[in-house]
C-alpha cells in the first residue's frame, strides 16, 4: 500500500513538474514574443538571399558568403535605382492619396446620410466618438504614438535585415549551436527538419513573390482602364499589402474605393470588380500554377493562422503569419506525425 501510494506521489509531482516547466516555457515565449517575430523575420530575409544565392553556384563558382554578398547589392541597387525614378512620382501620388482619402470618406458619408440605415450607423458612430473625447494632449500623444509605430516599424525592418543577411552569410554556426541545445542522437533529425522549414519557406516566399507582383501590375492594368487617378500609388499597395493572404488584398481596397467613390459609387463599384477580379485571378489561376511546386496552406488554416499570430505576436505577427504556420506545419508534419505516428506524408515544399 505504501509502495503504491509512493508511486502515485511520484507521478502526481512529476505531472505537475511538467505542467509547471510548460506554463513556464509560455510565459517566456509570451514576454519575448516582439523578439521572437524579430527573429524569425530576419530568418526569413536569410532564407530569401540563401534562396537567390545558392543557384548562382552552378554559374559561379564562388564561395556561397561572396554570392550572398553580390545578391544583396544587386538587390540594394535595384531598390535604391527604382527609389531613385519612380520613388518621387509615388511618393507623391501617396501625398495625394491622403488628401483624396479625405475627399472620398466625406464623399461617404454623404452618401451615407441619404440612407435610412446610413443615418443610423453615423448617429452610433458620432455617439462613440462623444463618449471619448479628445483633448489636445490626448490628440498630441496620438500623433506622438502614429509617428512612434512608424519609426519602430522601420526600426524593426532594419534589424530583420541585418539579422537576415549575418543569417545568410554564415549560416553553419548558427545552425550548429542550435543543434547543440540537443541531444547527440537527436541532432541530424533535427538538421533535417531545419533543412525542410528551410525548402518550404523558400517555395513559400517564391510563390508569394510571383503573386505580389502580379497583383501589381494586374491592378495597375485595371485601375488604367477605369481612368482611376494615382494609379502608381494604389497599385504599389496592392501589391505590397498581398504579402498577407486575404487581409492585405482587403486592406489594399478600401483607400482604392474611398478615392472611386469622390466621382461616384458607379466608379467604386467598378473598382470593387477590378480588386475582386484581380484576387480571382490570382487564386484561381496565378496561384494553382505557381504553387504546383510553392508552398500552398488550405484558406481556412491560412486565416486561422493569422488570427492566432496577430493575437500572440501583435501586427508583426500578423504580417509574417503565414510562413510562421508554414515552419509550424513542417515541425509538426516530421516530429510529430511521421515520427511519433509512423505516417508517410510529404512535408510542404518537398
Amino acid at each position: 500500500m505504501g509502495s503504491d501510494y509512493s508511486h502515485y506521489m511520484r507521478r502526481l509531482l512529476a505531472t505537475i513538474g511538467i505542467i509547471a516547466i510548460a506554463l513556464s516555457i509560455f510565459l517566456l515565449l509570451w514576454h519575448l514574443a516582439y523578439v521572437l517575430v524579430i527573429l524569425f523575420g530576419g530568418a526569413l530575409f536569410g532564407v530569401f538571399l540563401v534562396g537567390l544565392a545558392s543557384p548562382l553556384q552552378v554559374v559561379l563558382p564562388l564561395p556561397r558568403w561572396s554570392l550572398v554578398v553580390l545578391v544583396a547589392t544587386v538587390l540594394g541597387g535595384l531598390l535604391t535605382f527604382a527609389c531613385y525614378v519612380a520613388g518621387p512620382a509615388i511618393a507623391d501620388q501617396m501625398v495625394q492619396l491622403s488628401e483624396q482619402l479625405n475627399g472620398g470618406l466625406n464623399q461617404l458619408q454623404t452618401y451615407l446620410k441619404q440612407q435610412t440605415w446610413g443615418e443610423h450607423l453615423l448617429n452610433w458612430a458620432r455617439e462613440q466618438w462623444q463618449q471619448a473625447p479628445l483633448s489636445p494632449g490626448k490628440l498630441m500623444g496620438q500623433v506622438t504614438g502614429a509617428f512612434s509605430s512608424i519609426f519602430g516599424a522601420f526600426a524593426d525592418l532594419f534589424v530583420m535585415l541585418f539579422i537576415g543577411f549575418y543569417l545568410a552569410l554564415h549560416p553553419k554556426p548558427y545552425i550548429q549551436g542550435f543543434l547543440f541545445l540537443f541531444p547527440r542522437e537527436k541532432r541530424d533529425r533535427l538538421n533535417e527538419v531545419m533543412s525542410a522549414v528551410y525548402h518550404a519557406l523558400k517555395w513559400w516566399l517564391i510563390g508569394r513573390a510571383t503573386s505580389m507582383a502580379a497583383v501589381g501590375v494586374l491592378t495597375a492594368v485595371g485601375l488604367w482602364v477605369l481612368d482611376m487617378p494615382l494609379i502608381m500609388a494604389l497599385a504599389v499597395m496592392a501589391g505590397l499589402l498581398s504579402f498577407v493572404p486575404f487581409i492585405g488584398p482587403i486592406a489594399a481596397a478600401i483607400p482604392a474605393i474611398l478615392v472611386g467613390l469622390i466621382e461616384g459609387p458607379t466608379q467604386a463599384l467598378y473598382v470593387v470588380m477590378v480588386y475582386f477580379i484581380v484576387q480571382l485571378l490570382e487564386s484561381n489561376i496565378l496561384t494553382p500554377y505557381v504553387q504546383k511546386k510553392a508552398v500552398s496552406l488550405p484558406p481556412a488554416v491560412m486565416l486561422s493562422g493569422q488570427m492566432l499570430m496577430g493575437a500572440v505576436f501583435g501586427l508583426q505577427g500578423l504580417a509574417l503569419s503565414t510562413p510562421m504556420l508554414v515552419s509550424l506545419i513542417v515541425i509538426v508534419q516530421m516530429l510529430y506525425v511521421c515520427d511519433v505516428l509512423g505516417e508517410k506524408i510529404r512535408p510542404l515544399g518537398q
